[in-house]
């Protein structure tokens, strides 16, 4: 149409003068350009069949007949297909729905051609038009053991049966410390201990936790319960009077506050608002099912079950690892070879622009090419470590504290989602709920889109609008669901109804004549038909409603670039609507083996693996488990090997120069740097030491970064822990100092580190509930400034890992003749500390031993303690990097001497420790009441 036109204008204009053509020349030109732009926003906007056809001269043939196959896809979202990467146009000129992929349907699962769906401008949906679409029903595949003479058979039955022994160990274990403290405790005990609460009420509340039921307990209308254990995600036994006897239920911690604790359940059950109940602290089979269930999966091939062909609307669920060949080295013997033609590449192998980025980001010096993202604030070893994580299949990051492990994790999602828009589902993984809040903060601030999965109580509130929970209530299917919801339960409460009516019926005595009798079982028929019809509609009522979770879930999860959670809550249900290629794990130093496979044996082919096996260990209970190796991490492990590429972070930004020099020395051979520290050897004015009256200057005005405060307090064994009263007050006094000499300190900005339990308790106590103490803050630090105490975190070394603050005050607890420092031989416990206290003369001689006899009986300690006073030679043991691990903490006594960093209380300097600031507070009262 355009052509004539142009045309019939030039024939009406032959004659005319040049300017005159001319310009109806441009005017028909910009006629012309404008339809063409308009046709090509069409194609953007619509994905026009006609406007492929135009361009498919320039397609493979095999593209050509995708793109004809796309038109049998059921449902909405059609595949879309990377048509600019083979034209050439710019990013993002094909972003029509019609051509959006669902990569939760396409085969193979994961195409790299494609786009992931989280990064399109229409979002993908299950619903076109408002009518509902077919959906691929996914199914757990058949437990299956792997053959004889299957590959990997002798590997999988020697890694099974060595940590299915480990894990039996453990749990019993576990169940010996319930028992015996359920068994052996008094109540009154275990009430004061916080391990049970006693006369509660109860009832439902109309909330769910991931369609749990969740029930309030409390002790009365505005009554205050007394200090418990039950924290968020702590597994509770219910029952009226003694879980052993007559446990009714189980279930775990949602959420508390100070005058009650909401608790889900797995199943509702009646009488919960009857009467009173009593809560005890319990423990939770599920974690080892998960375990053991991930071990088991081993057997499973994910490449043949991706393969597997059950019908056009079914699939079945990843389960087991591509990655079989790598995990399984070290049980397979020398003469298995394992699955053929074994995979190098890992997920991205195919992927050209991934390939080029990471070869050329591997090397010391990157090759930047143009269209690169830019990566100014990370370090060299950082982005190396990105090319790595993305480039090779497996792969290890060492992160030594400070060193941006999180950071290095957030910028690698952010290429893969927001730059190469790859359409893998990422999975990340920690140990701690505290660092996948972190996680996800950071990766929310960087513009990647996370969704966070766990439980609500677990997750800090400025991120619930990450939760799954929060997207699933924001859904628009959720009315209906709601609706559908209200409708099954009324089914089922007319059922129960007919039911009762029905067996009242039955039992009812037959009538005297026969018209009477036939009515009756008349009657008992078309009750037995309406209660038959009324099943089947609960039923297709209950499929409806499932069909709409999982659409609901399958839109939540297929908008999110990136799934995170802990390696435990990583087996929920709610992510079984996808598979996860793509792992990441972060504190996998932290983490047992078994507990790391569970998000790995959910079809990965693609795995990196963040830790620092010189700092924190997994935490084992049974010293047999210990002895068996479940203690060593598989990221421990496969350092070990030393097959699996690895590289470690050199950088740290975190701590004093002064604090990082010993572990720099003692754990990194002073590989690790300083980023503290600017070119001209100056350090950071934020991370020079507050005022302290323990942090004496130098001849330069020069305040130490770190101290040791040695004292001679000893220590009490209760209820298989550990406990230092007299270093507890030292404690106090130093968070005392520091509240009162550095005004600008915040309570949040302090951590108490503490590496056992009793001693934890003992100092939240002190901190938050004693009277005594509570008295003593105010009069030294005034009402307004004593409100800081209860902001102070005291946590295990491991609550803490990932976290930073300003100041850090390590107890130590350990103080004894003989010098026994039990687990904090781990050398991996060392990597800490700011204020130290504990006994030097304990820490230097650093023994590890078990006790040929009883420990004699303490003259004065508090009822259920021991005294420690360990002065005979004892049986001394060795566990596997524990005599390393004495060494170094005899090395750090010795560094601590040699440098003047040794403080020693007793006598007056004790006295002055510990009432020094109160005794001034109360001279200058004085001297105001005199004038």
């Amino acid at each position: 149409m355009v052509s004539f036109l142009a045309a019939f204008s030039f024939m009406c204009f032959q004659n005319s003068d040049l300017l005159t053509r001319t310009i109806v020349a441009v005017f028909w030109g910009a006629v012309g350009g404008l339809i063409l732009w308009c046709a090509l926003a069409a194609w953007e906007q619509y994905d026009l069949d006609w406007m492929r056809k135009l361009f498919s001269f320039s397609f493979k043939q095999e593209q050509v007949d995708q793109v004809q196959d796309e038109k049998s896809v059921t449902g909405s979202q059609k595949k879309r297909r990377r048509w600019m990467w083979s034209l050439g146009l710019r990013k993002g000129s094909v972003d029509s729905e019609r051509t959006v992929v669902n990569a939760l349907q396409c085969s193979p699962r994961f195409d790299w051609r494609l786009r992931a769906p989280s990064r399109v401008k229409s979002k993908p949906s299950t619903r076109e038009n408002g009518k509902k679409s077919k959906y691929v029903r996914r199914e757990h595949p058949s437990r299956i053991n792997v053959g004889l003479n299957e590959p990997y058979y002798d590997a999988i039955q020697s890694y099974s049966k060595r940590f299915m022994a480990m894990l039996e160990a453990e749990q019993q274990e576990d169940e010996a410390v319930l028992k015996e403290r359920l068994s052996t405790w008094s109540l009154t005990r275990l009430q004061e201990e916080g391990y049970c609460l006693t006369g509660l009420s109860s009832y439902w509340l109309e909330e769910t936790q991931f369609g749990r039921p969740v029930a309030s307990f409390l002790q009365g209308p505005g009554m205050s319960l007394p200090e418990h254990r039950f924290e968020n995600g702590t597994q509770i036994l219910l029952s009226r009077l003694d879980p052993l006897k007559q446990s009714f239920a189980q279930g775990s911690v949602v959420s508390r506050s100070a005058t009650q604790i909401r608790i889900a359940f797995r199943e509702h059950f009646d009488g919960l608002d009857e009467g009173v109940w009593r809560i005890d602290v319990g423990r939770s089979n599920i974690v080892y099912e998960r375990m053991r269930d991930a071990i088991s999966h081993f057997n499973h091939n994910p490449q043949q079950l991706e393969e597997a062909e059950i019908s056009a609307d079914r699939e079945l669920i990843l389960q087991g690892t591509h990655l079989r060949d790598v995990l399984l080295r070290s049980s397979q013997p020398t003469t298995e070879d394992g699955d053929n033609n074994v995979e190098t590449g890992g997920a991205f192998k195919d992927d050209q622009r991934i390939h080029s980025w990471a070869t050329r980001y591997s090397q010391p010096v990157p090759l930047v090419m143009e269209g690169d993202p830019q990566l100014s604030r990370l370090n060299a070893t950082q982005i190396r470590a990105m090319a790595m994580m993305i480039g090779q299949r497996v792969s290890l990051i060492q992160g030594p504290p400070g060193t941006g492990k999180t950071k290095t994790i957030i910028e690698t999602v952010k290429l893969l989602k927001v730059h190469f828009e790859v359409p893998h589902p990422l999975l990340v993984c920690t140990y701690t709920n505290v660092a996948v809040d972190n996680l996800v903060e950071g990766l929310a601030a960087s513009g990647v889109r996370p969704l966070r999965v766990g439980f609500g109580g677990q997750v800090k509130e400025s991120l619930m609008e990450h939760t799954l929970d929060h997207k699933l209530a924001q859904h628009p299917l959720k009315p209906s669901l709601d609706a559908l919801m209200k409708q099954e339960e009324e089914a089922q409460q007319f059922i129960a109804k007919l039911t009762l009516k029905l067996e009242s019926m039955r039992q009812s005595k037959p009538g005297k004549t026969a018209n009477a009798q036939e009515r009756t079982r008349q009657i008992i028929l078309n009750m037995e038909s309406d209660l038959a019809l009324r099943q089947r509609i609960l039923n297709s009522l209950k499929a409806r409603m499932y069909g709409v979770q999982m659409e609901m879930l399958r839109d939540v999860v297929s908008a999110a670039d990136v799934i995170c959670t802990t390696c435990i809550t990583s087996a929920s249900s709610a992510l079984n609507v996808v598979d996860f290629p793509v792992v990441f794990l972060d504190e996998a130093s932290m983490s047992t083996e078994p507990a790391s496979l569970i998000p790995i044996m959910k079809g990965s082919r693609h795995l990196a693996l963040i830790g620092d096996h010189k700092q924190l260990p997994p935490v084992i209970t049974s010293p047999e488990a210990e002895a068996l190796g479940l203690g060593r991490s598989l990221f421990e492990r496969l350092t070990e090997e030393g097959v699996v590429p690895s590289i470690m972070l050199d950088t740290q930004y975190r701590m004093h120069p002064g604090i990082s020099l010993f572990p720099s020395s003692e754990f990194y051979n002073f590989s690790l740097q300083d980023g503290t520290v600017d070119a001209q050897g100056n350090i950071s004015p934020l991370l020079m030491p507050p005022n302290s009256a323990h942090l004496k200057e130098d001849e330069q005005g020069q305040r130490p970064s770190v101290i040791f405060l040695d004292h001679a307090g000893g220590e009490s064994l209760k209820d298989k822990s550990r406990i230092n009263r007299n270093e507890a007050a030292i404690v106090m006094a130093v968070i005392e100092d520091l509240l009162l000499n550095n005004p600008n300190l915040m309570g949040r900005d302090i951590g108490v580190i503490a590496p056992y339990v009793a001693q934890i308790t003992h100092l939240t106590r002190l901190l938050t509930t004693d009277a005594k103490y509570a008295k003593r803050f105010k009069e030294v630090l005034g009402e307004h400034r004593a409100l800081q105490l209860p902001h102070i975190e005291v946590k295990t070394v491991d609550g803490f890992e990932g976290r930073e603050k300003e100041v850090i005050i390590f107890s130590t607890v350990r103080n004894n003749a003989g010098g026994y420092i039990g687990f904090l031989a781990d050398r991996r416990r060392l990597n800490r500390g700011l204020f130290v206290v504990g006994s030097i003369s304990t820490l230097g001689k650093g023994l590890r031993a078990v006790p040929k006899a009883k420990e004699p009986q303490p003259l004065l300690v508090p009822p259920g303690e021991i005294a420690v006073i360990q002065a005979k030679e004892t049986k001394k043991t060795r566990s596997r990097g524990k005599g390393k691990g004495r060494d170094s903490w005899k090395r750090y006594a010795e560094w601590l001497m040699d440098r003047g960093l040794v403080v020693h209380l007793a006598g007056d300097s004790l006295g002055q420790a510990l009432y020094g600031n109160l005794k001034r507070t109360a001279t200058k009262a004085h001297i105001i009441l005199k004038k």
